[in-house]
């Protein structure tokens, strides 16, 4: 299973013990979800508002007890899987990965084949294959199960929903599904309604009556209440559990309660907003100023609260809050980390904007430093962003973006760097540097000309106003940035002989950064200066002075932390030993850069990767099938795991290479196809001559030339103005029947259009027919 989920996800939580007993409910969803020995509904829907406890009944109603008091004598043989969502489950394998892994936990022998095909990146959109194994697999499963997806109202992504209601299509019978959610989902209620095989709990029925609620305010929150005030309580909050709660706190230890219940009064909005004012009220001054500082916080530590409130003795602070049940909820078995219930934080958020706005900035900036200070550079930008103080952003990205990038977290810095303003990165020199540096290795030349464009001219800026005059150290740094990112633009366009020129006019300048600027600063220049050398070498046709200078690489990433350059530079440095016939060379060069990543620091560094596929070819030249076909799996999962896909498709060009030399053809043709359906969505030059190379070579002697690359020419029959369009839509990821409906077209028209493209271009995948018209510049 991946290492990045988080398993207390796929856990299902520990009641409360003091938890108010809700026997109506219990059986009524007992009654309704079992006949006999089977389950009689495909789904269970609890949909309620925040605070109406949709987790605690699925949590209480004795499903996952095995006492004998319950209606059905199969309950002590029920199976439970639970998995609690979030925003960040958006995503349909990373949902998948968690459905599987939260049925795992219930039935060990499901989802192996599913497993597997996610692991092989052969999916279809939909992602059919993995559901249709893990289908199966409870379907043979000896027990019953339940899966439980709490917090259902966090998803929103449309490939999810469509593969949550392919399973309620396919659910075998020894299946069912809870779901709790804010919202209706996105599911066909209204068929499985009309077929019976859907239990519904609504907001209605999980508002307790009068009897659930004095037992909530008496054994729960510890209340000594008239009778007359807990039907009060339970009239003008209308059974809704958190305002019972909130109005709970703001009675403890209060000598007024009669006047407190005469004046509770008005609509649900009303009483939430005078309970939140009530609550902060009741405690102490101390305790309202630490909710409001850290209320903007999405999780908290006793360190961080005290450097966002100035204060010491947040620890106990937290303790105590959590002792009192003041909706502190730990995040850890350590409880290190909180956080605050959902509606609580929003509501203490609205309450420190109302009466302390000016205060919001400032507790944002702490939160900042700190996280910052502490290692975690993202939740840093999150409080930089929300001051918002676009400084603080620059400065926060500058110094962690080299980090996340010579580690190989490629998908991280843009991630970064995306998310700001255009206008900053041409604004800030190094902003605009840091992001042509993605641009260069995403392959996107074209675009690293226009922002040296605006980098230059804010240089101009800078230095007319005296900012950032000639000798400065960030001023030589990212001159030498621009040198090299003129360099590969000017290698980009053919003009490999003045990008040699300007690199090397650079290196005497780096040589000059180390008595200034100290070791590390000039060794990042070495290792930059050199690589590029290599690559412009390489891209000249002079192999002997490419490796020379990929050669000279190793000692400064090392020395400078840049594994990213170092993992780059040993792959194609081994690429061009292979074309020289130095296979042992190339062998030993990768095991010895290979050996790092051996080290505990350095094992989840994505970039190793392409060092253990270097070496997979390597062996495979040396006819090594073993070890290279290990090697090869340990590069492919290691590019999975890092989510990067350059390198995962890079693999499979390798795969294909390793297939062909053991006579596999036909499984180094899918590895090609997988290389090419990654090469088609994420546009980068770099794969795209890769894979060119490949078709070449497992095409062999005598293979027909390519067709000349300049606006269609060369080919026997162009396409017409018609297919034109239909292969633009096409490049641009629309499904046939998008296509038909954009250009009010049938979809029958839209097929015939396609094969006749296929046919012009010479391909027989919609994969290849982006590529092939990349390639001719068609689109």
């Amino acid at each position: 299973m991946n290492s990045t989920l988080l398993q207390t996800k796929t856990h299902r939580p520990t009641p409360r013990p003091d938890s108010v007993e809700r026997r109506r409910l219990q059986q009524r969803f007992i009654a309704g979800l079992w006949t006999g020995n089977a389950f009689s509904r495909k789904l269970t829907l609890v949909a309620a508002p925040a605070g109406f406890g949709k987790t605690t009944l699925v949590l209480n109603c004795g499903l996952w007890q095995s006492d004998q008091t319950q209606p059905s004598p199969a309950i002590e043989d029920l199976a439970s899987a639970w998995l609690s969502l979030d925003d960040s489950d958006n995503n349909p394998e990373r949902f998948l990965r968690y459905v599987i892994a939260a049925l795992r936990n219930a039935l060990p022998a499901v989802g192996g084949t599913s497993l597997r095909l996610l692991d092989s990146g052969e999916l279809t959109n939909d992602h059919e294959e993995v559901l249709a194994g893990l289908i199966n697999d409870v379907a043979a499963a000896d027990r019953p199960v339940i899966l439980t997806l709490d917090d259902y109202h966090a998803i929103h992504h449309p490939g999810i929903e469509r593969m949550v209601t392919f399973m309620l299509d396919h659910q075998p019978p020894n299946l069912h599904i809870i779901i709790a959610s804010r919202s209706d989902p996105a599911l066909p209620l209204a068929r499985l309604r009309a077929r019976g095989q859907l239990l519904e709990v609504r907001a209605r029925d999980l508002r307790f009556n009068e009897e659930e609620a004095a037992a909530f305010l008496t054994t729960t929150m510890g209340l000594v209440l008239r009778p007359e005030w807990i039907t009060a309580l339970e009239q003008r909050t209308e059974g809704w559990v958190a305002g019972l709660q909130l109005a709970a706190l703001s009675i403890q230890g209060r000598d007024d309660a009669q006047t407190f219940m005469q004046d509770f009064t008005g609509s649900q909005h009303f009483v939430v907003e005078y309970l939140v004012e009530e609550v902060l009220q009741r405690q102490p001054e101390p305790v309202q100023r630490f909710l409001l500082e850290t209320s903007v916080l999405p999780r908290m530590c006793p360190p961080l609260c005290d450097a966002v409130t100035e204060s010491t003795g947040s620890e106990q602070m937290l303790a105590d809050l959590s002792r009192r049940n003041v909706f502190v909820i730990p995040l850890d078995g350590e409880r290190y980390w909180f956080r605050y219930h959902h509606l609580f934080a929003e509501f203490l958020k609205s309450h420190l904007q109302r009466t302390r706005a000016h205060d919001v900035p400032l507790l944002h900036r702490r939160a900042a430093e700190w996280f910052h200070a502490n290692g975690h550079p993202e939740e840093a930008l999150h409080h930089a962003f929300a001051i918002p103080d676009h400084p603080l952003v620059i400065r926060l990205v500058v110094d962690n973006w080299r980090r996340v990038y010579h580690t190989g977290r490629l998908a991280t810095a843009v991630k970064w760097l995306e998310s700001l303003p255009n206008d900053l990165l041409q604004q800030s020199p190094a902003l605009g540097v840091a992001y042509c540096w993605t641009l260069f290795v995403r392959g996107d030349h074209e675009r690293i000309g226009s922002y040296l464009e605006a980098i230059t001219q804010s240089f101009d800026r800078l230095a007319a106003a005296g900012e950032m005059p000639d000798g400065h150290p960030e001023y030589t740094i990212i001159a030498q940035q621009v040198t090299l990112l003129r360099a590969v633009v000017m290698r980009h366009h053919g003009d490999t002989v003045g990008a040699i020129s300007e690199i090397e006019r650079l290196l005497p300048t780096v040589a000059s950064l180390r008595p200034t600027l100290g070791p590390v600063i000039a060794d990042m220049g070495y290792t930059a200066c050199y690589s590029q050398l290599g690559y412009s070498y390489a891209a000249a046709n002079d192999p002997e002075q490419a490796a020379e200078y990929l050669s000279r690489v190793s000692p400064h990433a090392r020395a400078c932390g840049n594994f990213f350059a170092l993992g780059h530079a040993t792959m194609e440095w081994a690429r061009i030993l292979l074309r020289l016939g130095r296979v042992d060379e190339a062998e030993r060069i990768c095991r010895h850069e290979l050996a790092l990543a051996e080290q505990p620091a350095y094992a989840d560094f994505p970039a190793f990767c392409l060092i253990q596929l270097a070496l997979a070819d390597v062996l495979r030249v040396k006819k090594s099938w073993n070890e290279a076909e290990a090697l090869l799996r340990e590069g492919l999962e290691t590019a999975r795991r890092s989510g990067h896909a350059y390198y995962l498709a890079l693999g499979y060009l390798i795969a294909a290479r390793l297939h062909h030399s053991q006579g596999r053809p036909d499984q180094a043709e899918e590895a090609v196809h997988q290389a090419e359906g990654i090469a088609a969505s994420i546009r980068n030059r770099f794969l795209d001559d890769a894979l060119a190379e490949v078709r070449r070579s497992l095409a062999g002697p005598g293979a027909a030339p390519a067709r000349e690359s300049r606006r269609g020419h060369g080919m026997i029959d162009p396409p017409t103005e018609r297919e034109l369009e239909v292969l633009r839509l096409i490049c641009a990821g629309k499904s046939n029947q998008e296509i038909a409906d954009e250009l009010f077209l049938s979809l029958n028209t839209v097929k015939r259009h396609a094969n006749n493209l296929y046919g012009k271009l010479g391909v027989t995948r919609r994969s290849q027919a982006i590529l092939e018209a990349r390639r001719l510049e068609l689109v």
